[in-house]
Order: C-alpha cells, then sequence, then structure tokens
C-alpha cells in the first residue's frame, strides 16, 4: 500500500499514537511527550471506503499495532447533528436517527467540553467493534472535534467574530465564532475551489458576519488556500492565514507536514 512506513519504534508504552480515519486513507502520528522533536508521520492508502479496506490497512502497517501510552482515532464523517451539551446522549443519538432515517451506520456521541456542544455522528457498521480490539479500545473523536476546541479556546471571551477554514483536497471543515461562542461547525465537500468559496461566503452571511471588521482565517492546503484567498477578499476585509501553534513545533519540525487535525488533537488535552 502506498505510504506504508516502518519506523520501529522502540519501547512504544512511552509513546502516544493519534490516528485519522477518512474513506481514501489512514493518516497517524506518532511522539513521545517527553522527547522534544520526536514527532513520527505516516499514512496507508486505501482501495475502498469499506470496513476490510480500513483493516487491511491497519493490519499492513505494524507501526499501528504495537502497545502505546494511548491512542486517539479521528473518525471522518459527514453525517452528523451538533447538540447543545445538556442533552443527553441518548437523545442526541435518537435525533440522528431521525435526522438520517434508514442510514444502517454505527451511531456515537463526542463530547466536545470546551464549546459546550456534543457532536452525534454515524461511521460505518462494524467500526466502533473494529477500533476497540485493535486498538484496546482507544478515545474516538469526530473530525470537528480538534479544530473546534483548538480555537475555541483561542476565541473564547472575543468581541471579534471569526470563522476559520480548514482546506483539504476536496473537502473544507467550516467553525464559526461570535461573542466566543460556536455558531457553527461544517464540512463542505466540493469540486472546484470556486464552490469552496461559495459555501464559505454563504455561511458567513447566514450566521451575520461583518465584512469589514470580522476576521476569516485559512488553513490547511496551501494551494487550495492560495486559490481561495484573492476570491474571499473580494467581499471580506479581514482574510488572512490561521496562525500555525508554535507549540506544535515542540512535536516535532516535520509538524506541518502532519494533518492539521492530528496536530491539534496531540494539543487539545
Amino acid at each position: 500500500m502506498e505510504g506504508k512506513q516502518d519506523h520501529n519504534i522502540q519501547h512504544p508504552e512511552a509513546w502516544e499514537l493519534l490516528v485519522s480515519i477518512d474513506d481514501k486513507q489512514v493518516d497517524y502520528v506518532l511522539y513521545a511527550p517527553t522527547v522534544a522533536g520526536s514527532l513520527v508521520i505516516g499514512e496507508v492508502s486505501r482501495t475502498d471506503d469499506k470496513l476490510q479496506s480500513l483493516e487491511d490497512a491497519v493490519y499492513d502497517t505494524p507501526e499501528l499495532l504495537n502497545e502505546y501510552h494511548g491512542v486517539k482515532v479521528i473518525v471522518h464523517s459527514q453525517r452528523f447533528v451538533l447538540f447543545p451539551d445538556d442533552i443527553s446522549d441518548d437523545d442526541c443519538l435518537s435525533l440522528l436517527g431521525h435526522a438520517f432515517p434508514g442510514d444502517e451506520g454505527e451511531m456515537a456521541v463526542c463530547a466536545l467540553p470546551v464549546n459546550k456542544v456534543k457532536i452525534a455522528y454515524l461511521m460505518p457498521a462494524g467500526m466502533q467493534a473494529f477500533l476497540g480490539r485493535t486498538f484496546n479500545y482507544p478515545k474516538v473523536y469526530h473530525h470537528l472535534y480538534p479544530m473546534c476546541e483548538h480555537f475555541m479556546g483561542l476565541n473564547h471571551g472575543k468581541e471579534i467574530s471569526r470563522m476559520f477554514l480548514n482546506m483539504k483536497d476536496d473537502s473544507m471543515d467550516v467553525a464559526i465564532y461570535r461573542d466566543g461562542h460556536l455558531q457553527c461547525a461544517n464540512t463542505y465537500p466540493f469540486d472546484r475551489v470556486e464552490d469552496a468559496g461559495y459555501y464559505a461566503l454563504n455561511a458567513w452571511r447566514t450566521h451575520g458576519l461583518d465584512q469589514l471588521t470580522d476576521e476569516l482565517q485559512l488553513m490547511g492546503d496551501g494551494a487550495k488556500r492560495g486559490e481561495l484567498t484573492p476570491m474571499l477578499r473580494e467581499y471580506v476585509k479581514y482574510v488572512m492565514p490561521a496562525v500555525y501553534p508554535a507549540a506544535a513545533m515542540q512535536l516535532g519540525r516535520n509538524a506541518m507536514q502532519a494533518p492539521l487535525e492530528l496536530i491539534l488533537l496531540a494539543l487539545c488535552e
């Protein structure tokens, strides 16, 4: 499989493993919290979006199967609903079922304590059991968790409203904060960068951000950001790159080459 690596991690019981799973590949990072610059980055492609291809990708990558100190997994899912954190998990799952009737996926709830919200989401049938038996019951998160929790910490109590865009190859994660609170979190798939611009500006208007005083910050895929920035600046005065967290560089000099969501997850807790 493309991207498979063997780094022969010594003393894995002192390392942390963070994994991100989407339909196309498995990304992961490894680091030892007590060793500065220890970050290891890897990825493994999947042949399709079926559970068997995920199992093959993981089992064919020996360094994912060590007994690490801790394992956290991000599951990408565009079938999700946000709820206030005072809604019970059972009610979240019930309402999620009504939002996606007939979907045979497994339901899960991811709490975002800093934002005081929950994300109820669907993942492929059998994935929870696979993750549990493979990684010794890791902590599992929805893919919007790291971005929302990290930037909430930066925007708490701020008067300026901000939109954050994380650009990926064929999708865009969006988080909007007003009056220091999360107003919107969503993922938009797109075929063209022009479509991403339309989605971003529509969300901007829908949530009442001010084009002259509020900020739109971008991160992620550099080429996509380069295309999108001048489009957005025609309508929003303050369009800028998001500040990359300085603490990430303590993990390793190659931190900026890793998926942003995994780096933010490492910094969240």
